[in-house]
């Protein structure tokens, strides 16, 4: 099984725990690592290498909120240091969705690949679209 940990700035992680728990239920294999300014960058890899340790699984998909800020920063360095990972910035509740039910089925490649098809497509805006108005003179017929 791939271990799932979420983590971004502020209070992130765990407002997309509180979406998760609400719409899917509690989730085995995953953890919540938020990055508050009461912690230093070196406390922020300690909670994450502690989620890892925690998890206990082969493969690990790290969800950040930013690219390039301190939590992708440190997923990312966690990775180069041996622990079989993927990390991906830019987190969406669908993409996290999607993968949830498929985490026992893919491998961390295809959860990795899946979950960016599925942050992608769900970036959707609405647009009113008026109804054209009938301009025929319905009195006279013309």
């Amino acid at each position: 099984m791939t271990g799932i940990i979420i983590t971004g700035h502020g209070k992130f992680a765990d407002g997309i725990k509180s979406v998760i728990k609400l719409v899917v239920g509690k989730e085995k294999g995953i953890e919540y690592v938020d990055f508050t300014e009461d912690k230093s960058t070196g406390d922020l890899k300690n909670d994450l290498e502690a989620a890892v340790k925690k998890l206990e699984c082969e493969d690990y998909l790290f969800f950040t909120d930013l690219a390039g800020g301190s939590p992708f920063k440190k997923a990312v360095e966690i990775s180069l240091e041996g622990t079989n990972a993927e990390v991906i910035a830019g987190t969406n509740i669908p993409m996290l969705m999607e993968i949830l039910f498929k985490v026992d089925i893919l491998s961390l490649e295809e959860l990795k690949n899946k979950a960016i098809e599925t942050g992608r497509k769900q970036i959707v805006n609405f647009e009113m679209k008026t109804k054209a108005k009938d301009t025929s003179d319905s009195t006279t017929g013309i």
